[in-house]
């Protein structure tokens, strides 16, 4: 285990306050890290640090309002900020070597197997062509030698056999190529047979480099997995300097975000079924979960890709134990969160181990077509994911109907934290989150249509949006909608909607990014 301290006691603010630079070059590709201290000269202030090698550990002091920046290999910025309070003991940043270790030597060999396959294929491929060329001309000479035998019995036939001698001459003949043809078709049999085990070579070798694909593929994503967890860490480093920040695979997201547009040009599927709902893990970003209908769901169907989804190419098919209800389901961290039919109770469910995780039951949260979006269809309990984790959309009693947004633990499903909005639940299409910002869709029946309402938890402020301010096009092909889905995936910065039999997606920009 590799620990990184960093600790910023032990100094006092001075009139003229020492603003130090520490910066870190955390070169987690290359799995090692690597620490630069650039400090501004100064006798009463400097940052000292200290190695111990027994702990495997650095500490560093220095002055409250020290400056930290964390760059990539190549020295561009990824994170930076002003650190907060001094606080009384190291915050500590772990990169455990030996999995990182593990995870090079996993990626070694998995790479190694994909090297061999693939020589391997390239010979059996070789093998191949030339045993088929030789079944080729096996076949060639065949033809002709049947040729020869029917020239043969056409003279048989037109001449007359008056000399003993021409009668065994023209049999010998014939026997000859009898043999011949023989002695071909049993070379063509042994070439057949050869061609038979070549086939079977090649197709092992071709699970064998799909085996050392996957397995490249996966040592991947755990470095991935470890890259996200060490930089999320890092951000403990900044205690105040930072908003929240999210990483998912290659791409770091951090809030606030202000949505600006919504693309008209969007990418449409066949779904087939008039309502469903479609799903992003975060996590897993390539994968497409679906969910057909809205009632007496219990399976959860996966693909690989979009592409797959366009072909139906399933992956796998998970069967649930139970029954969801709706179109308010999400997937996160490779975990099923739906509300269970006939009940009132919320359910997380592990697509991995096949096994239910938690189950919440919500006494006095509307169900059951109570306070729906526009469209019902059983969509009162809303579940979505944002940049921040987990949340619920719904109505209550004691709200009016007014929509309420809680924060989700996403262990045990208690809310840790509920905002109670200023606009009817029944009167919005379909609603989202990004960033802890809920946004709201005019009408789930008409294209276009716009964000009608936004409500900021970070504020806990609500307004209203006019018609032009962020308008929806509701519907890729822009001639009919009814949307009974409608959810934001931070990944992929887009949004996924279930239209009418259609699953259809939009890409967002934010204020500071360009158009999408």
């Amino acid at each position: 285990m590799f620990n990184l301290g960093i600790t910023m006691d032990g100094f006092r603010s001075t009139s003229t306050e020492l603003r130090s630079r520490v910066t870190f070059v955390i070169l987690l590709l290359a799995l090692f890290v690597r620490l630069c201290v650039n400090e501004e000269s100064s006798d009463s202030g400097k940052c000292v640090y200290q190695s111990d090698t027994d702990n495997s550990e650095i500490k560093i002091s220095c002055g409250q309002g020290s400056v930290i920046t964390i760059m990539d290999e190549e020295g561009n910025v990824l994170l930076s900020g002003e650190t907060g309070l001094v606080v009384d003991h190291p915050i500590v940043l772990n990169v455990t070597r030996s999995s990182i270790s593990s995870l090079n030597d996993e990626a070694h060999k998995a790479t190694k197997k994909l090297s061999e396959a693939s020589k391997l294929l390239r010979k059996v491929r070789e093998d191949l062509s030339a045993q088929i060329h030789t079944v080729i001309n096996l076949t060639t000479l065949l033809q002709q030698g049947d040729d020869e035998i029917k020239k043969d019995l056409l003279t048989l036939r037109h001449q007359e056999l008056a000399s003993p001698l021409l009668r065994e001459a023209i049999i010998a003949a014939l026997q000859n190529q009898y043999n011949f043809l023989r002695m071909g078709l049993l070379s063509q049999n042994t070439q057949m047979n050869e061609l038979i085990r070549t086939t079977m070579r090649l197709t092992t070798s071709i699970m064998k480099t799909s085996r050392g694909a996957r397995g490249v593929g996966e040592i991947l994503d755990l470095r991935a997995d470890v890259m996200n967890e060490t930089l999320f860490n890092i951000t403990k480093l900044m205690p105040g300097g930072f908003e929240h920040g999210a990483f998912f695979g290659e791409k770091t997201v951090f809030c606030p975000q202000e949505l600006k547009k919504i693309s008209k040009k969007g990418t449409s599927v066949i779904a087939g079924v008039e309502q469903g709902s479609v799903m992003i893990d975060s996590h897993t970003p390539d994968k497409i979960w679906v969910m057909y209908s809205y009632i007496n769901i219990n399976e959860v169907i996966e693909y690989n890709s979009l592409n797959s989804l366009k072909f139906e190419l399933v992956d796998k098919t998970h069967t649930l134990p139970f029954s969801c209800v709706g179109t308010g389901q999400v997937i996160y961290k490779k975990n099923l969160y739906c509300q269970k039919m006939f009940t009132n109770k919320i359910v997380k469910y592990s697509l991995e181990s096949s096994r239910r995780l938690a189950e919440r039951q919500l006494d006095l949260v509307g169900v059951h077509d109570t306070f729906p979006y526009q469209s019902g269809k059983n969509t009162d309990l809303d579940f979505a994911v944002d940049e921040k984790g987990l949340w619920l959309i719904y109505a209550t009693n004691s709200s009016r109907g007014n929509i309420e947004i809680s924060k989700l633990n996403e262990d045990d499903l208690s809310f840790t934290s509920t905002w109670v909005t200023e606009i009817k639940k029944k009167s919005v299409g379909n609603a989202f989150m990004i960033c802890g910002v809920l946004y709201a869709i005019d009408a789930f029946d008409k294209s276009p249509t716009y964000i009608k309402y936004v409500y900021d938890t970070n504020k806990a402020k609500g307004w209203v949006l006019e018609p032009g301010i962020i308008p929806f096009s509701n519907s890729v092909s822009g001639d009919y909608a009814r949307v009974y889905s409608l959810d934001y995936s931070p990944a992929s910065q887009a949004l996924y909607s279930w239209n009418n039999g259609r699953i259809e997606i939009y890409p967002v920009s934010f204020s500071a990014d360009s158009e999408p």
